[in-house]
């Protein structure tokens, strides 16, 4: 597939059609279309061919999902930055990867020391008529940045090619079709690449994307499309129906065709009562490391489900993924065997940005089942193979500890603390923290008002070993979560040490 001049097409076949629905206002594909347009001759005008990097202010609008669609199609690659991020953490990003320009269509001024185009004060060139570029796979179509150990944001470049294996892989999914009548959740900011498998199939057969603004209250805002609109593609991280939880009773949902799930451990329970709300759909687990173009495996929910300690399963690979678990030593492990989850194909990134010190201990080669010697990526996630070949997802390397010596994986205290009666329609997660000796504790820390914990304590007593036990309970209104959905676990941990 060209991935362009794919997209280029369906923009132009279903041109009456309506795109997007955002803040409740609807643009048709033509409204797309011309903004990409207008936005085209912007960076013809006033950026040369060979600066390839543009940083785009990831705002909810249609000028910035145009903007990302323009610089694709004039060979460039967008590097997305949140606006309430961390001003001097943004500043560092738009500096590592050299970038001079920067769309923004807010009135903010955040980057003085930068170029700065705003598509809604920018005079443009309306009688600008433009054809796709010829498709370069090995052009860069984003740089995402993560969190770095080292406290320096690590930045994953993804070409043409890595986003046009995992298009065709969709594209080929029986499990997942989506026609233009469609009506697609898009609830993520552009900074996390689960963006991209929540606009690419839409706009690929004309659907209209619903997006949810930065600032609301997501599952509240997601509630609120559902109802109104009728959602039929819900692209959403797990957490997402967590809270939702208490309102399943209200929710009736029969348009909703697709739930698909990614970005989190996926429990068994929650999913098999979201269902209940859903009762025509399709229930999809997505997993994929950013590395790795966004999804490299997938699993279909079915009543006779595949999990492991209450977590669903990611399933089988994409057809022309490889996927190897290996054992501390880099040694393949056999099925049913927990070990390290590791990604090979098209998909894969070229490497971290300017970090060969990263890219070595991150990246390898090694021999495949068929023979072949192939470049594969170290996930650090702990997964095993059962014997019909589903992998099951455990956790992460990092989330486990060591308490006392042992080695702990904090998600089995979790799952053995969400089967308490106590816990019903609760969140709950553990954390590893410093006492006043300065060696290593767990607490449990649980979504809620206090409540007496013994009995849940005791418990845990009957199902852990007794350093597995968290020694505190930690009791929070709301946990807190990221800009992308997902439970931020270091804002967590330094609100347990400061309490």
């Amino acid at each position: 597939m060209n991935l362009i001049r794919s997209l280029y097409k369906s923009f132009n076949e279903n041109n009456e059609r309506n795109a997007f629905c955002i803040n409740d206002t609807f643009f048709t594909y033509q409204d797309v279309l011309n903004s990409i347009t207008k936005i085209r001759s912007v960076i013809v005008k006033n950026i040369d061919f060979d600066e390839k990097h543009i940083g785009l202010v990831t705002n909810n609008d249609l000028e910035t999902y145009a903007t990302v669609l323009a610089l694709w199609m004039e060979g460039k690659a967008y590097v997305p930055i949140n606006s309430t991020a961390s001003k001097s953490r943004n500043i560092d990003i738009l500096k590592l990867i050299d970038v001079t320009y920067i769309f923004d269509s807010s009135d903010k001024d955040d980057f003085s020391d930068f170029k700065i185009f705003n598509p809604n004060h920018t005079e443009f060139s309306n009688n600008s008529e433009f054809e796709t570029i010829n498709f370069n796979e090995t052009n860069i179509a984003y740089v995402l940045f993560t969190s770095g150990s080292t406290g320096t944001p690590k930045g994953i470049p993804i070409s043409f090619k890595n986003l046009n294996a995992l298009v065709t892989e969709l594209d080929l999914d029986k499990e997942y079709k989506l026609n233009s009548s469609d009506r697609c959740l898009q609830m993520y900011d552009l900074t996390f690449d689960a963006s991209l498998t929540a606009l690419l199939p839409a706009l690929l057969v004309g659907a209209c994307v619903y997006t949810v603004p930065s600032n609301a209250i997501k599952y509240l805002y997601i509630y609120k499309l559902l109802e109104k609109y009728k959602l039929t593609v819900l692209k959403m991280v797990p957490s997402i129906i967590y809270y939702l939880r208490p309102y399943f009773s209200e929710i009736n949902a029969p348009s909703v065709r697709y739930s698909i799930f990614g970005g989190e451990k996926l429990y068994e329970d929650v999913v098999k009562e979201w269902l209940n709300c859903i009762p025509n759909s399709v229930i999809l687990n997505h997993y994929g490391p950013t590395e790795f173009t966004v999804c490299s495996n997938y699993y279909k929910f079915e009543q006779d489900t595949k999990s492991h300690k209450g977590v669903i399963s990611i399933g089988k690979p994409f057809k022309n993924v490889d996927c190897l678990i290996l054992d501390d030593l880099g040694n393949i492990i056999g099925d049913n065997i927990e070990g390290e989850l590791c990604l090979s194909g098209n998909q894969l990134t070229s490497g971290y940005w300017k970090n060969d010190e990263l890219n070595a201990s991150s990246f390898f080669l090694h021999k495949t089942d068929s023979a072949e010697i192939k470049r594969f990526y170290k996930t650090g996630d702990l997964c095993f193979r059962d014997g019909d070949g589903f992998y099951m997802y455990v956790g992460r390397k990092d989330f486990q500890v060591k308490i006392g010596g042992y080695r702990v994986e904090l998600g089995e205290i979790e799952y053995h603390a969400r089967n308490h009666i106590s816990m019903k329609s609760k969140n709950n997660l553990v954390i590893d923290v410093k006492n006043s000796s300065n060696n290593d504790e767990l607490v449990l820390v649980i979504e809620s008002f206090k409540f007496d914990t013994k009995d849940l304590m005791d418990y845990l007593s009957t199902k852990l070993s007794d350093y597995m036990v968290p020694k505190k309970v930690f009791f929070i209104d709301n946990l807190p979560h990221n800009k992308n959905g997902k439970i931020d676990r270091k804002q967590l941990k330094s609100l347990i040490i400061n309490e």
